[in-house]
């Protein structure tokens, strides 16, 4: 995933490091669990908030018996990405 206080407009946003499984074993504080080898960033966009939680549940439907898929997590980055904030377990 990137991050969000990328201050490099001129190559784009940042590895979140501590999520990129090529890196664990490398860095300190990788939050990657063994066994993990990819880790996809998706970012939806909506023309309203139930547009948005209508996709997040269906993509998290269509995954949850794919085999190898071991956690289905979301960022918070502390709100700096909007307003609204979207819990999973309430869309399950």
């Amino acid at each position: 995933g990137s991050k969000v206080e990328t201050r490099y407009p001129e190559i784009g946003p940042t590895t979140n490091h501590p999520y990129c499984p090529t890196l664990r074993g490398k860095i300190e504080d990788s939050k990657v669990p063994e066994g993990v080898a990819s880790i996809p960033e998706i970012v939806i966009n909506g023309v309203s908030i139930q547009a948005v939680k209508e996709a997040m549940q269906a993509a998290m439907h269509s995954v949850r018996n794919v085999e190898g898929v071991i956690k289905i997590s979301a960022g918070n980055y502390g709100g700096k990405l909007g307003k609204h904030k979207i819990y999973l377990r309430e869309l399950l």
